[in-house]
């Protein structure tokens, strides 16, 4: 969903105060409408953000500029403008885990995909060849680079130096400091962040009629982001997973190696058959352990989040940044390990050895801290 509001209210505010049909993010849109009229468009973009921030959307509305039938800013309700909204319009292709490639004998959707292979990227340089069918430029959107496998990346390479002249290249990513240097110096960066907690809570509260209360819970859980908030607002068991994890990563900073070890049991059972939600459960994590390492060094979160009630200050005052940035690490590499299909046992373990001892904890029950094991690839 990332970012994108109810189709009324996307219509809405289609000539609101960005005029793209978005909540938020008017530096990103003004930049790119600049390019536009000054005819400056880049080849290359990256959009770069927190997971539901609004990447896709922004990506999407882009396109829908490119190929609306109106003006300078999407419609939305024009047959180009609903096509791409419903992934449906022939000269606009995401590119994302489990998506087509050329190989007749791969099927992604169902191999236990975990990373965009590099036989789609392949299948991507050969597409951007043809001649765009509806609009001015074919426009791949890459959701998300994180997910990208090293050598698709390096065949992307190919295609980002030497781009054909109607290609638009849109990459969405998480993370960009993890990226390939030469992947990214060849793009225009574009920096999407969180919405202030008061201004997502009036926004929830216009397009979903939430009461006040719930609205502002909401913005809280999602740290300012529109497109999550949206998705925890329609499944509630998104919420209640989102809840439970942070309860959890606060619970085992302060638990024993037993403990710990026996909730990476658990976790890597559960890869096995609910990958999202371990995924969802470890970017829980990594959010939080951000938020703690910007709140040891006295910054506030830009999400507006209250400290006191969800409970970063507790945590900051109890470790060091170089702890909470080893948490955050360790998290981080546990969540690469996984889509690597290392050993998920053996990844979680290691990720637990790495998290901090908060006050309240024996610190003799953690033996190990210092020990950095890599886990080994099952093949």
């Amino acid at each position: 969903m990332s970012g994108v509001m109810p189709v009324e209210g996307a219509m809405a505010e289609a000539t609101g105060v960005n005029g793209w049909g978005m909540r938020g993010h008017e530096h990103a849109v003004a930049a790119l409408r600049h390019a536009l009229a000054s005819g400056r468009l880049a080849h290359a973009y990256l959009f770069s953000g927190p997971p539901g921030v609004g990447k896709a959307t922004l990506a999407r509305r882009l396109a829908a500029v490119l190929a609306c039938e109106a003006d300078d800013r999407p419609c939305l309700q024009c047959r180009p403008c609903r096509q791409i909204e419903a992934d449906g319009f022939s000269d606009v292709e995401r590119i994302a885990v489990g998506g087509v490639c050329d190989q007749r004998s791969h099927d992604h959707a169902t191999d236990g995909s975990t990373r965009i292979r590099i036989c789609q990227v392949r299948r991507l340089e050969r597409v951007a060849s043809l001649a765009p069918f509806q609009s001015a430029r074919r426009i791949f959107i890459i959701d998300t680079l994180d997910e990208l496998q090293p050598e698709a990346g390096h065949a992307l390479l190919k295609t980002l130096e030497e781009p054909p002249p109607a290609v638009l290249l849109v990459l969405l990513a998480a993370d960009p400091e993890a990226l390939l240097p030469t992947i990214r110096s060849r793009c225009q960066e574009i920096v999407l962040r969180p919405m202030v907690a008061a201004e997502l809570a009036a926004a929830l509260e216009e397009d979903s009629t939430l009461p006040a209360a719930e609205a502002e819970e909401l913005a809280r859980l999602a740290r300012g982001r529109y497109g999550l908030a949206m998705q925890l607002c329609q499944d509630p068991s998104l919420q209640v997973l989102r809840e439970s994890a942070t309860a959890d990563v606060r619970r085992l900073s302060r638990g024993g190696r037993n403990e710990r070890f026996d909730y990476a049991e658990r976790l890597a059972r559960s890869w096995q058959r609910e990958r999202e939600s371990v995924l969802t459960t470890l970017d829980v994590w990594c959010s939080w352990w951000r938020d703690v390492l910007l709140a040891t060094v006295g910054v506030r979160t830009s999400e507006g989040a209250t400290d006191e009630v969800t409970g970063i200050a507790d945590d900051a005052a109890a470790c060091t940044p170089a702890q909470a940035l080893r948490a955050l690490q360790a998290t981080q590499r546990a969540r690469d390990h996984l889509l690597e299909n290392t050993n998920a046992q053996l990844a979680l373990e290691v990720m637990m050895l790495d998290l901090p001892v908060l006050a309240g904890e024996r610190a003799g029950e953690i033996a190990g801290q210092d020990t950095h094991a890599v886990a080994a690839p099952t093949g």
